[in-house]
């Protein structure tokens, strides 16, 4: 602020000469300020006799630069577009301020602001994952297998044959005995995933959790909010209580993500596959080589097949397929069951799940927090477990209400659960 003793009392004093009829030159030559300066104030004084003769602001009285709303909307919503994932082609890849750039060069925007521009747009929405947020320091509560098919992870993997026909690859690997389960489709739907954990269920066993990343094959797609598709229905239903890992870190799917690896080179990468029924045909013996032969580092010299023989397994039986809705005729209803999502509390202290966004508080903002429905009544519980040795921590409880009626699990699919709620209290 000016000091009134001095600038703003030449302002002032220079304006009263003025209106006393004095000449600028020797209104200038007395104050010693140019004659541009005293007829800018005596304009000011002439447009606001009120003026307090301080420093006009600098800032623009407008904004030729700014970024307009139109635009400034198209980057909110590509962010989100790239971000949720909603299509096959845009479930990987990167959603940063460049991707956001180019989509829109694609899209046909003109003029494309710069990367800066648009990272700046994106924090103003509240669409930028802060530093904590993305950072890895947080803990992380891994599962912990205690018994063969304590926990089943599925994943799909695709590759093109010579051509370019897609083949779904679904996989599902025992997180204790190492064991798996291949098979392969034209199409990655919730159907293919049905019949695939089927296949697993009746060869490999009932796993108490059955571990999935966030892709629609497996939650039911990421349009209708509170959706609880076929793949969950179906593992509800047999008793089996489904955990989603975080978005977009594929490392906490590791076990699977390590098999691929595995896969590719002793499979698919050893000849050139014609068509799907070659790959069907040729799987078996790669499935031979890699239960009775292969010795995964963390077996300590035994095969998967040696440390499946070391506990009794429960299969899906054909008894037991009988007691499940015809597929394609009847829906799956709601059982009663346990769905977990794992999630890291993003800006604003939040996390998505299930096409909602729920609070959890910005405390907790870049930790991982784990979010429990419990279907039966109708429940969600937020979970925090601060190190390896904390017990978990019940942070909030929200009402889930479900628009549809829950069902009993069928006496003869109850497991008895009582390490995986040592593992997942809830």
């Amino acid at each position: 602020m000016d000091n009134p003793t001095s600038e703003q009392c030449l302002r002032r004093e220079a304006v009263r000469r003025k209106l006393q009829g004095e000449r600028t030159c020797d209104i200038s030559q007395a104050l010693e300020r140019t004659p541009q300066w005293i007829n800018k104030w005596h304009r000011a004084y002439q447009h606001n006799p009120d003026i307090d003769f301080a420093d006009f602001s600098r800032a623009p009285h407008t904004l030729p630069h700014q970024t307009p709303l139109a635009m400034r909307t198209a980057i909110g919503a590509i962010r989100k577009s790239l971000e949720s994932g909603k299509t096959p082609a845009r479930r990987y890849g990167l959603i940063g301020s460049r991707a956001v750039q180019a989509k829109l060069d694609t899209l046909g925007y003109e003029p494309i602001p710069s990367p800066a521009t648009i990272q700046r747009i994106l924090a103003q929405h509240g669409l930028t994952h802060p530093i904590g947020a993305g950072s890895d320091n947080a803990y992380y509560p891994w599962l912990a297998a205690w018994q063969v098919n304590a926990i089943h992870a599925t994943d799909i993997i695709t590759r093109h044959l010579y051509g370019g026909q897609a083949i779904e690859n679904f996989h599902t690997i025992d997180h204790y005995s190492h064991a798996v389960s291949l098979s392969q489709y034209l199409e990655a739907t919730s159907l293919s995933s049905y019949q695939h954990l089927l296949k697993t269920w009746e060869k490999v066993g009932f796993p108490a959790i059955q571990q999935f990343d966030n892709g629609s094959t497996f939650c039911g797609g990421h349009t209708h909010r509170r959706i609880i598709g076929r793949v969950v229905r179906l593992c509800l239903w047999c008793g089996i209580e489904v955990f989603f890992t975080p978005s977009y870190e594929a490392k906490r799917n590791y076990q699977i993500e390590t098999f691929h690896s595995l896969w590719l080179r002793s499979f698919w990468q050893r000849q050139r596959f014609a068509d799907l029924s070659q790959i069907q045909r040729e799987q078996p013996l790669f499935l031979r080589w890699y239960h009775r032969e292969y010795r995964p580092p963390q077996l300590q010299g035994m095969t998967p097949a040696q440390i499946c023989a070391t506990a009794p397994t429960t299969c899906l039986t054909k008894e037991l397929q009988r007691l499940l809705p015809v597929l394609n005729q009847e829906r799956l209803p709601i059982t009663a069951g346990y769905i977990h999502l794992m999630r890291k509390v993003e800006t604003g202290g939040q996390i998505s799940l299930l096409n909602e966004t729920w609070s959890v508080g910005k405390r907790w903002v870049g930790e991982y927090v784990r979010a429990t429905i419990n279907t039966r009544q109708q429940s969600l519980t937020f979970w925090h477990k601060a190190d390896d040795t904390s017990d978990w921590r019940l942070l909030k409880t929200r009402s889930f209400t479900l628009k549809e009626t829950v069902h009993d699990v069928l006496p003869e699919f109850r497991q008895h659960q009582k390490r995986c709620r040592e593992q997942l209290p809830a």
